[in-house]
């Protein structure tokens, strides 16, 4: 948390928005096209993504909307999404007005905190694959929390077969790592694993951009400890 996703994500739907409205302008297009991106984060957050967009990018560069309410204003909502290039929802809206959102031809679609679709069995994560987008993008600083299988139904969003089908993935990935981790694991088991793992590196990391602390260390303000009643300063 806090080092920097947010900010790089509006980075990436401003400047791509921007280059594809300066080609259109240049081409002289008539009717133009209105290049939509959707961003999805949970709800706790998409009042934060607005303020954020609003707070670093110039209104005719990102136009968002706050899309959020009970039915009826969704509805009044819908009525103005043909105005903003930028729509931000929480999961549960999105899976409640999926048939709104998938008959949309998403720019970006990015998803804020992401491993919410790690199990790719969930209504929510039935609903977000069934978005259609150009570019798709998943925040998360979590993208695995309990096990390996988690990384297929991200990327099956995000790619969809590139790691194969889950069956494949457990048989090929998930299955032999786990089973190395297993105290009671043969040396045979062992090798396998380290062998999978490392084929899994090499098959997703070109798709992963990591950061961590070190790199922005001088931009964080100082860690505060609260130990008991009183508060101690740290680095």
């Amino acid at each position: 948390m806090g080092l920097g996703k947010t900010l790089q994500s509006i980075c990436i739907l401003a400047s791509d928005h921007y280059t594809k409205e300066k080609r259109q302008t240049l081409s002289a297009a008539p009717g133009g096209i209105h290049w939509q991106s959707l961003v999805v984060c949970p709800p706790t957050l998409t009042g934060h993504w607005v303020y954020e967009v609003n707070k670093f990018v110039p209104e005719k560069s990102l136009n968002p909307l706050h899309y959020t309410g009970p039915p009826m204003e969704r509805y009044k909502l819908r009525q103005l999404v043909h105005e903003h290039n930028l729509i931000i929802a929480s999961y549960d809206i999105v899976r409640n007005d999926i048939q709104f959102f998938s008959s949309i031809k998403w720019n970006y679609v990015i998803l804020d905190e992401g491993h919410i679709i790690k199990n790719g069995k969930t209504k929510s994560s039935r609903a977000i694959k069934q978005l259609e987008a150009q570019h798709r993008l998943i925040l998360s600083g979590t993208p695995i929390q309990n096990n390996v299988l988690e990384l297929w139904s991200l990327f099956d969003f995000l790619m969809p077969g590139f790691l194969g089908t889950e069956r494949q993935f457990m048989a090929r990935y998930s299955k032999p790592i786990l089973q190395s981790r297993d105290a009671k694991s043969s040396s045979r088991e062992q090798e396998a694993g380290v062998l999978a793992m490392e084929a899994l590196h090499r098959q997703v990391l070109p798709f992963l951009l990591r950061r961590v602390k070190e790199d922005v260390l001088k931009d964080l303000p100082p860690k505060i400890t609260q130990v008991g009643g009183g508060v101690e300063a740290g680095v």
